[in-house]
């Protein structure tokens, strides 16, 4: 399903309509570390799966 480098959009909470890359996966927990670009700087959010959608894989 997700891998990394895969670009995700996040659906959902502050950082909904953002896009960023999946730098880090948890399957046990569901969770994906995020990297997304904010104000020129790149900030990292953990999300769940069920939080982002794919936009394209490596």
């Amino acid at each position: 399903m997700f891998r990394l480098g895969d670009t995700v959009r996040i659906k959902s909470g502050s950082f909904a309509a953002f896009t960023g890359r999946i730098e880090g996966i948890n399957q046990a927990k569901a969770l994906l570390k995020i990297v997304v670009e904010i104000f020129g700087r790149s900030t990292s959010v953990k999300l769940k799966f069920t939080e982002v959608e794919q936009v394209s894989s490596t």
